[in-house]
């Protein structure tokens, strides 16, 4: 009798342990982001195919916990790259009570439209990424394989044609009207797009270097204005190496 106590006494903890792991994990403690992995996935994989993109080409790199706000809302992040044509990458937030994913400004469609228009924008761009690269200068936003290097704009969420943008998006089945709208447009949406960054990663750039490159993208570039970004920067104490200038090429 004795001994079936001890049994008894002894498989308390265990239950004991085993009901505080569950209600632990049913109050939304411990990595929140990991037990919803899964279902986050497929909802960002659906979010991206009712933009006519391949969900199959959608990777997740990051899923973060919800944060609330002061005004009592809550919301999470997921950052996700998109192998597919064209290659972009983008966070988008979520509804941590359903998962669902929310874009309430379909940046998504912006985001596809910057890219198609760089790409529509390849013959003019070409010699300077090609001068970039034979510096040994890399881009961070991109792989190495992509056809587009560097450039970075904004113009489609430009308040004049953002509308005419989503439209092309969403007719047809595919992208082709959007980049028939592009190719109708180009002249328009280079007069719209004033700012353009360009991006690239190379450590040891010195004054006399980045003068010299500075010097090369004027005479390289189309014209409009740049923000240019070439060497590393210190975020921690916003120390920068390299050219960090704005260009203005008339």
């Amino acid at each position: 009798m004795k001994y079936k106590k001890r049994l008894i006494l002894g498989a308390i903890p265990l239950v004991l342990l085993l009901l505080v792991g569950v209600i632990w994990m049913n109050n939304g403690f411990g990595d929140w982001s990991e037990r919803n992995r899964e279902e986050i996935e497929e909802n960002v994989k659906f979010f991206v195919a009712r933009y006519k993109l391949d969900q199959d080409k959608v990777e997740i790199v990051t899923i973060g916990n919800p944060q609330k706000y002061p005004t009592g809302e809550e919301e999470f992040r997921v950052y996700f790259r998109y192998y597919g044509d064209p290659y972009f990458a983008m966070d988008i937030k979520g509804n941590p009570d359903t998962l669902s994913i929310i874009d309430r400004n379909e940046r998504i469609v912006s985001r596809v439209f910057n890219e198609l228009y760089l790409q529509a924008r390849y013959d003019e761009l070409a010699p300077t990424m090609d001068y970039l690269h034979s510096l040994n200068i890399e881009d961070p936003l991109r792989p190495e394989e992509e056809k587009i290097q560097f450039f970075q704009t904004n113009v489609g969420i430009d308040p004049q044609i953002n509308e005419e943008v989503r439209e092309a998006y969403k007719s047809g089945d595919d992208l082709k009207e959007l980049n028939d709208y592009i190719e109708t447009n180009l002249d328009k949406l280079k007069r719209l797009d004033s700012g353009i960054d360009i991006i690239g990663n190379k450590e040891g750039i010195d004054e006399v270097e980045a003068s010299a490159i500075e010097a090369e993208l004027k005479a390289l570039l189309p014209r409009a204005t740049y923000y240019v970004q070439i060497g590393v920067k210190d975020l921690s104490t916003g120390e920068s190496e390299g050219l960090y200038e704005t260009l203005r090429v008339p």
